[in-house]
């Protein structure tokens, strides 16, 4: 019987501390625990992405910037994928493991809306997975043009109104999701 993950995006230091850290940083850190625990609990697989640049880039792997944050549980058994643009499965072994899992459904959560979440979202539904993004655990910073809480807006509203496939993205809170998919 096909089954469910939950993907965890970019939940990284180098968004969540310093000077100008995530929307919501700890709030979205907590629901994706939650999240996570209930899957683990559900036996559904749970894979954390990490974005990295280079040795010389900001994102290098092992470095402080890298890092998950200390409040976000990770447990051993959870997998790690590791990516170099926004979209988590390019050039990655996501879809293949998914695969030999036989997953046929993603819950997506992390960080940024606009850019690495939408952009595995849409990657997702293009490879047929059922997709759901779960509404309050994903987020971004403020950019010149827009305030964070409004590109989480903005992004929600995109995904439960588009799709590049007539399978559109489904977009749940997190209190929906603990009661239906890993109840």
């Amino acid at each position: 019987m096909p089954g469910v993950a939950v993907i965890v995006i970019d939940v990284q230091q180098m968004f969540f501390s310093g000077p100008s850290p995530a929307y919501r940083g700890e709030a979205v850190i907590d629901g994706i625990n939650r999240l996570t625990a209930a899957a683990r609990k559900a036996n559904a697989p749970v894979f954390f992405v990490q974005h990295e640049s280079d040795a010389n880039g900001p994102l290098a792997r092992g470095s402080d910037a890298w890092q998950l944050p200390a409040a976000l549980v990770r447990e051993q058994a959870d997998a790690s994928i590791y990516k170099t643009v926004g979209d988590s499965f390019h050039e990655t072994p996501l879809a293949d493991q998914l695969r030999q899992q036989d997953i046929d459904s993603v819950v997506i959560c992390g960080y940024a809306s606009e850019f690495c979440v939408n952009a595995t979202a849409r990657r997702a539904e293009l490879l047929g997975l059922r997709t759901t993004i779960v509404a309050d655990l994903h987020t971004t910073q403020d950019k010149p043009h827009l305030a964070a809480d409004k590109i989480v807006e903005h992004q929600n509203f995109v995904w439960m109104n588009s799709s590049m496939t007539g399978e559109r993205v489904k977009v749940r809170p997190l209190a929906d999701i603990l009661q239906t998919e890993f109840a």
